[in-house]
């Protein structure tokens, strides 16, 4: 039986993934042309659209953050978070692209933020079941 701590823990980091990845489903069709240009910009060679590629991602972040919570293999889902995580980041605050400086700051405080949450998850992958 896991601790009131990491029962608290684990819904607090899987909150970011279900509300996120909800937003990205039902707003899949307006953040496509940004992976659809990093898929350009990247040369990502995949015949999935920008707005199918947001839609799954989202659905992955939904489902994973759910099992998370409820404690359904946890490191599993830990794991794929980290790997969706990643992509996320790169297109959604490339802040090495940015010129301004406040728009700058501002892609660089969500980068860290999801630095942060990547630190969290990396934590529940080292947690080990108590007996």
């Amino acid at each position: 039986m896991p601790s009131p701590v990491n029962l608290l823990a684990r819904g607090l980091l899987s909150g970011v993934f279900i509300r996120g990845g909800i937003d990205q489903v039902k707003g899949a069709r307006l953040l496509a042309p940004k992976v659809d240009a990093a898929k350009e910009e990247y040369d990502v060679a995949v015949e999935v659209s920008g707005e199918d590629l947001v839609r799954l991602n989202g659905a992955g972040m939904t489902l994973a953050g759910g099992a998370l919570a409820l404690g359904i293999a946890p490191r599993l889902c830990a794991a794929a978070l980290i790997g969706m995580l990643v992509p996320t980041t790169i297109v959604g605050h490339p802040f090495w692209k940015i010129d301004d400086e406040g728009k700058r700051r501002t892609a660089m405080s969500g980068a860290f933020n999801n630095a942060a949450i990547a630190g969290g998850l990396l934590l529940v992958l080292t947690l080990r079941k108590r007996r």
